[in-house]
């Protein structure tokens, strides 16, 4: 098969036609690779190894295609996903067999998502690591309860705020569009130049600009959520919890007595309670090994949830900056990772077409 891989740590993404086709295993299927969006952790991975279970290291985690084949175990379990299936979601980290970057790539059965057909193959393989990181943040790191998404709550009904710090990035524009469809409102942290961007990601979302002091982002959330603001989602991943820290002691200097609880993309931080707060700090990266059993569990949990929602169109695709014509479709996957990595694509997602679907 062709791909792009990484040979070693540091390396310059390389094109190759000597990978070799993998066969799906007990749970898993054979995705034929149509989309990819280049995510973050592509240039982490290949820059300093985090993650890496074997090199070379094929290039991508947001995966967007069709189901090739699917082991016999999957018919029963998931009789939904059949050869022709279109899906997305976020294929493991750092093992070569699972890599949307190449021609074919395994996918684990559990995990992935059926894509809807109000979406493209190309806006869901947007979608894969920023919702399922969102699910990870709302449902376990903030203790939402899980809903029927067929019956989700009105925006607002339950009286109750979720900050989002870096609305605009994907996973917290996810983060906001999955809170407000699960009944809270939503303030989120953007620059003055991306405020209308997530405003408009529903109604009645406000934002707050994250480049004025502290103190100020902390009094803007306190007047527009009356105390009410109990829940922080970090979808940017800072080292320290400082806005979520002087939030939570305003609170409790107020006498507000109701749980309060704070998650964070960082996961090596280790970032501990503070003002009384639950903790919990998002790690994607083990999806579907062996040993992530209850990672594993949470995600296939939050499956029917994130497509019920993609698919009443409550949680959108990222803009994105196609990358490429699909002519020359491995030369554009290079340039995609340069695109991502010099920060050109922006708030957008950098995607690049690999196959006609």
């Amino acid at each position: 098969m062709k791909g792009v891989i990484f040979s070693k740590v540091g390396a310059a993404p390389d094109i190759v036609d000597n990978l070799t086709k993998p066969e799906p295993g007990e749970g898993q299927v054979l995705v034929k690779s149509l989309w990819t969006a280049i995510n973050p952790v592509d240039g982490l991975m290949s820059s300093s190894g985090v993650l890496v279970l074997e090199w070379p290291l094929v290039i991508s985690v947001d995966a967007g295609g069709v189901i090739e084949s699917a082991h016999a175990s999957v018919a029963s379990k998931f009789p939904h996903l059949r050869p022709g299936t279109h899906v997305f979601g976020c294929t493991r980290l750092g093992a070569g067999p699972y890599s949307a970057g190449q021609e074919f790539y395994l996918m684990d059965a559990a995990l992935l998502v059926p894509k809807p057909d109000n979406l493209s193959v190309q806006q869901a393989s947007t979608l894969g690591v920023a919702t399922y990181t969102a699910s990870l943040g709302l449902f376990h790191g903030l203790g939402v309860a899980l809903p029927d998404a067929k019956n989700a709550p009105a925006p607002g009904s339950r009286g109750e705020w979720i900050v989002v710090q870096g609305g605009a990035s994907s996973v917290g524009k996810a983060a906001v569009q999955m809170g407000l469809a699960l009944g809270f409102n939503v303030i989120a942290s953007c620059s003055a130049r991306s405020a209308d961007l997530v405003k408009s990601l529903g109604a009645g979302v406000e934002v707050f600009d994250y480049s004025t002091p502290l103190e100020e982002q902390v009094d803007r959330i306190l007047s527009v959520s009356g105390d009410k603001a109990l829940k922080v989602f970090d979808a940017v991943g800072g080292n320290t919890p400082d806005l979520a820290q002087l939030l939570f002691k305003k609170l409790n200097e107020k006498g507000v007595a109701a749980e309060k609880r704070f998650t964070s993309t960082n996961d090596w931080s280790g970032i501990k309670s503070f003002e009384g707060c639950k903790v919990n700090l998002i790690s994607l990266g083990p999806i579907g090994r062996s040993e992530a059993t209850e990672l594993n569990a949470q995600i296939a949990s939050y499956v029917p949830v994130i497509h019920d929602l993609v698919k009443q169109g409550k949680v959108t695709p990222s803009e994105v900056l196609v990358v490429g014509d699909g002519k020359y479709v491995w030369n554009d996957l290079v340039e995609g990772f340069k695109a991502q990595t010099s920060g050109k694509g922006g708030n957008r997602k950098v995607v690049v077409k690999l196959a006609d679907e």
